[in-house]
């Protein structure tokens, strides 16, 4: 699993350490505030209707950012104008099997399998150093209280794709059971004058069995074990097309891209235990095991110089007009292993009217990558012919270990409540790398302290809180300085609720020290830049975040709303370039984040129909890439709408029509061109529940 030797002793001090607290009875306020505002319950009727597998519409109502993707691909996200630090969370557990030394891996779960998601903004400090800077956290379906109940989806588009699940669960005395299985089949015709067709399919399975203490016994338990399986295997790379002929067919692709692919394999085991010691202490143990493998490939040669603008307008006027000669064109090609392993409790323990909070964890992941390139000849039918077997241009592995623990102390006094938390976290990191390939090894440790302090006071139905915190989050093997990322964070959060209302309002300043980039969002990568991490040294992050959320009832209809408007302005201090995110000057907006991102959700309600529109906006994002200027992309506006019919108690049709205004929705642009988001596509559903 990892080079590193798994040390019991530690983790039974842990275990032991965690073992006189538990999991939460009271959150803090700045938790209650995120909670009632940054939400999305996925079961909710108003949303479920969407029957989404993925949404960018749903995570922006969170507030989390969320980058433009192409059809089918992973929802790619950041937080605050930073993507390392934000962890993305299921039932309390790194999704990602590797978020220490897989850095570049962005995976999502499938929505139908979820119940909710949670954006926390300002984090406490018992979840770690990987969720320093946000997190991120669905909760996956429960196993029903009921003898036995279940749900089944099925939906079609106008373009023949169609999707279909089915959740059965149920419980019997002490012991329950939870079976999830879904599929999704897409296929785009996606030729620019070759007709050809772009497949993606996935699939989805989790598996829970659960059983709680027998009648009687002296500390109420319950232990869960759940197994989750996905893969993904889709027809889609980085090649797009040029501004010219994006204006034509922008959800088209050239014949050169026939080989591009993204091919992914998941597993995962978890077992979570919880045990209520007495009525002011419980305790959570997690363990937990996953994997993921990685196949891609993307054409991005030509006569082995990596693609520009200019030799992405030879490959357009070679489409048009292919020459007897051919061309020679080469893909960028990996096969990529990670697995994480880990132990973790938290714990929560009363203390009269205050309430003190204490974890622990030790987590292992690896990732074993290889990348390599095959060269292809364009032949002038517009086919492909494998010119070469594919060579490794760089394989290399990093494993990641880190301990971390925590201690937050919540002391109330009436209305007034003081929230002091203190964490720790030692990663140890390497890099080993093959003899053969010029990329440097690495091997080193760092550790770090997070203390926070939160001052809140809550009046009826209104609440406010003002924390800091020093967040920390550890270099990856690739971080050539290997510096950790450090900033000191501010955070006023005032927020009303009450009835149908709530309304909140957030004000934040992040100070960074030093701000880890990768292969950034919507870039293009070779090789090395794919494996390095960079800093920038000094970064400041100042914004606001609005939301609103109301259900307005007449007798025969309700009226629902739901909105988030986010502004972020996130600047250097001074200039930077490096070779693979661009250049550009102090005290300018960093080119990957949004000033502006607006996102809501409304509808009418009436009896047994209801018709909702979600909506997305975005500022202009000007990005620029491998230090050469590129366009920016314009701001743009997404909206899906629904409408769904109640047939009955049991059964429910709905039609749902994504893109509804047909906008030529910009997924990425970068040098090599313009991809597309999803077209204007009409789905008609059926949901049954038994």
């Amino acid at each position: 699993m990892s080079n590193h030797p798994f040390c019991l002793s530690v983790i039974a001090a842990a275990v032991l350490f965690a073992c006189h607290s538990t999991q939460a009875f009271a959150e803090t306020v700045t938790e209650s505030i995120d909670k009632a505002n940054n939400q999305i319950d996925l079961q909710q009727s108003t949303q479920k209707a969407f029957h989404y597998r993925q949404s960018d519409i749903a995570l922006g109502l969170t507030g989390v950012t969320v980058l433009p993707t192409s059809p089918n691909a992973n929802v790619e996200l950041m937080h605050r104008g930073v993507s390392d630090g934000v962890a993305v969370l299921q039932d309390g557990i790194f999704f990602s099997p590797a978020p220490y030394s897989g850095q570049n891996l962005v995976l999502q779960p499938n929505l139908q399998q979820q119940q909710s998601v949670t954006l926390s903004s300002m984090t406490s400090v018992v979840d770690g150093s990987e969720a320093a800077f946000g997190k991120l956290e669905y909760q996956s379906v429960a196993i029903n209280e009921k003898k036995y109940a279940g749900e089944f989806n099925v939906e079609m588009n106008d373009d023949a794709d169609y999707s279909g699940g089915v959740i059965i669960s149920g419980t019997t005395k002490e012991f329950g059971m939870l079976l999830a299985v879904d599929y999704q089949s897409a296929s785009d015709d996606v030729g620019y004058e070759l007709a050809r067709d772009a497949d993606a399919t996935q699939k989805d399975i989790m598996f829970k069995i659960g059983a709680d203490s027998l009648p009687g016994a002296r500390n109420k338990q319950s232990t869960e074990f759940s197994y989750q399986y996905s893969s993904q295997d889709a027809e889609q790379g980085t090649l797009g097309l040029t501004n010219n002929d994006f204006s034509v067919a922008p959800n088209q692709r050239y014949a050169a891209a026939n080989i591009d692919f993204t091919d992914g394999e998941r597993q995962r085991y978890v077992l979570a235990h919880k045990l209520l010691l007495s009525e002011t202490s419980t305790v959570d143990t997690d363990f937990y095991y996953q994997t993921y493998s990685q196949k891609t490939a993307n054409m991005l040669f030509v006569d082995g110089e990596m693609i520009n603008t200019v030799l992405l307008g030879e490959i357009a006027a070679f489409e048009i007009a292919p020459t007897a000669d051919g061309m020679n064109l080469g893909a960028l090609a990996q096969d990529n292993d990670f697995a994480g392993f880990g132990v973790q409790t938290k714990g929560v323990s009363m203390q009269g009217q205050h309430q003190v909070t204490y974890s622990a964890r030790y987590h292992t992941d690896k990732a074993e990558m290889e990348l390599g390139q095959q060269d292809w000849l364009w032949n002038n039918d517009l086919s492909l012919s494998s010119a070469t077997d594919k060579d490794a241009l760089v394989v290399y592995k990093d494993d990641a270990s880190a301990f971390s623990s925590a201690v937050d102390a919540q002391l109330n006094y009436g209305q007034w409540s003081i929230n002091l938390g203190l964490g720790y976290e030692h990663v140890s990191v390497s890099r080993d790398v093959n003899d053969d390939y010029d990329l440097a090894e690495a091997d080193f440790s760092d550790d770090g302290w997070t203390p926070s302090i939160e001052v809140a006071y809550t009046q009826g139905a209104w609440s406010a809180a003002l924390q800091a915190k020093q967040a920390w989050t550890a270099a990856s093997a690739g971080n050539i300085e290997q510096t950790a990322q450090e900033a000191l964070q501010y955070q006023l959060a005032v927020a009303y609720k009450q009835d149908a209302l709530a309304l909140a309002m957030t004000a934040y300043m992040h100070d960074y020290d030093n701000q880890h980039i990768g292969c950034m969002f919507g870039m293009i990568c070779n090789y090395e830049q794919i494996a390095l991490q960079e800093n920038i040294e000094d970064v400041t992050v100042t914004g606001i975040d609005l939301s609103a959320e109301y259900s307005l009832a007449f007798d025969s209809f309700s009226i629902p709303f739901k909105a988030k408007y986010q502004y972020t302005q996130a600047e250097t201090d001074i200039g930077y370039c490096s070779n693979t995110n661009g250049c550009f000057d102090g005290d300018s907006q960093l080119p990957w984040v949004p000033k502006q991102q607006f996102s809501f959700s409304s509808g009418v309600v009436m009896g047994d129909v209801s018709v909702i529109a979600q909506a997305l906006f975005q500022s202009e994002l000007e990005y620029e890439g491998n230090l050469v200027a590129i366009e920016p992309i314009d701001s743009q506006w997404k909206v899906d709408l629904t409408a769904s019919y109640r047939v009955t108690k049991q059964h429910e049709v709905y039609l749902r029509v994504e893109n509804v205004l047909d906008e030529e929705l910009v997924a990425k642009r970068t040098l090599a061109g313009l991809q597309a988001q999803s077209e204007m596509s009409a789905y008609l559903g059926y949901q049954a529940r038994f």
